[in-house]
């Protein structure tokens, strides 16, 4: 089942309205958060560092225990830095922000910082279930995922499948979400295992998290 909520582009309540659905079910699908321009030129620039050389393989675990583990994920990924954004990554950024002050204020999760890395998934590529938040690294509160693609359907796969986790959900689960170009996907970390199934083409996103302090 695809989620059918989405706010409007230009709507001046869609950052409350996030809010509001991340209140109500954890979760908030956003189309046309950025504009087509920007999604094609953050495209662009994420295909540009590809061909750079930037990109490194998805790793598995955390600290020591990172690796390479192909058989659960197998996409790629390269790294931004907040501190160091280009001229077209900071209009999403700047929009985050924005974002991240309207959660604090509603939720009170004390979020201070987003980290994030650009995310391609060649054809065939996928991610297997999993959560965001996960023992021994519980600063991640809040997941945000903006897709880079161009004209998406459901024949091209690469769907974002989201499972009911540990605590009852309203929401019908489990749920496909296509990575249509400008979507912007939140959901609280914690509450939802889920995985990337695999993409009949190239499949691009920025993924990244909303953190707490340690």
């Amino acid at each position: 089942m695809v989620h059918p909520l989405v706010a409007e582009i230009g709507s001046p309540s869609k950052f409350d309205r996030i809010v509001a659905e991340l209140t109500e079910t954890g979760l908030s699908i956003c189309d046309d958060f950025i504009s087509p321009l920007l999604v094609n030129s953050m495209a662009h620039e994420a295909r540009s560092l590809w061909q750079q050389g930037a990109f490194r393989h998805a790793r598995v675990g955390r600290g020591s225990s990172l690796q390479v583990r192909p058989e659960i994920r197998n996409d790629n990924i390269c790294w931004l830095d907040p501190e160091n954004l280009t001229a077209i990554q900071r209009p999403y950024f700047n929009d985050l922000e924005i974002l991240r002050h309207h959660i604090n204020s509603k939720l009170f999760l004390g979020l201070f910082e987003f980290e994030g890395h650009f995310a391609l998934y060649p054809q065939g590529s996928f991610y297997n279930i999993h959560y965001d938040r996960f023992i021994g690294a519980l600063e991640r509160m809040v997941t945000c995922i903006i897709y880079l693609n161009h004209e998406w359907t459901a024949e091209d796969g690469g769907a974002l499948q989201l499972h009911e986790g540990t605590a009852a959900s309203s929401l019908s689960l489990p749920m496909q979400v296509l990575p249509q170009g400008g979507r912007l996907v939140c959901f609280l970390s914690e509450a939802f295992p889920h995985e990337v199934l695999a993409a009949n083409r190239d499949r691009l996103s920025l993924t990244g998290w909303f953190r707490i302090r340690p």
